[in-house]
């Protein structure tokens, strides 16, 4: 969402936004916002849910990874790579085991993982060329059309309802949270 901010900015000059990141659920956040984004699945205490939003995940890496190898790969070879994993405690996150399993392969054994605590992390890894990682299509889809990843093959999940969106019980009705939450409604809706 940081690359689209612009436009929040140009259409509302007048709401001043704060950001924050955490890999921590919103239970464990201690407040102090007003709308938060996280992954489905994740505890949301007292906090209500104003929508959520689909999203597709698949394996991406640069094209520099694949060196004279010519995509698409099976599935079966990506155990062989060396794979960009995302962990976090708990892991309420995709990851490798999961996507082998969901898109048909439950006793795929990755051989060679390197774990990041940070998906920006795992993302500058993959363009680095140090391997395959896992790619949510809202977060990578400029990666991919400026070229700086691939789809090294086609399978892929479709995940309903991946992110939510959540509003504080302390928000309120407030007109700047109301505007916040109809931009993100429609940013999210591509």
């Amino acid at each position: 969402m940081t690359p689209r901010l612009a436009g929040f900015h140009a259409a509302h000059p007048e709401i001043e936004l704060r950001l924050q990141s955490s890999i921590r659920p919103l239970t464990e956040s201690g407040g102090g916002f007003d709308v938060a984004i996280q992954t489905a699945g994740r505890p949301s205490g007292t906090s209500r849910l104003a929508f959520a939003v689909d999203d597709v995940v698949f394996p991406v890496c640069s094209p520099d990874y694949l060196g004279e190898t010519t995509p698409p790969l099976r599935l079966e070879a990506l155990q062989e790579h060396r794979l960009l994993s995302h962990r976090v405690a708990p892991q309420d996150w995709l990851d490798w085991p999961d996507f082998f399993a969901l898109a048909g392969l439950p006793q795929a054994v990755a051989k060679n993982v390197m774990a990041f605590d940070s998906y920006p992390l795992v993302l500058q890894a993959a363009i680095a060329g140090q391997g395959i990682a896992l790619g949510w299509r809202r977060t990578v889809s400029g990666l991919l059309a400026d070229g700086s990843l691939l789809r090294p093959c086609r399978e892929s999940l479709d995940r309903p309802r991946e992110f939510c969106v959540y509003v504080s019980p302390q928000a309120g009705n407030r007109a700047e949270t109301g505007a916040l939450l109809a931009w993100l409604r429609r940013e999210l809706a591509s």
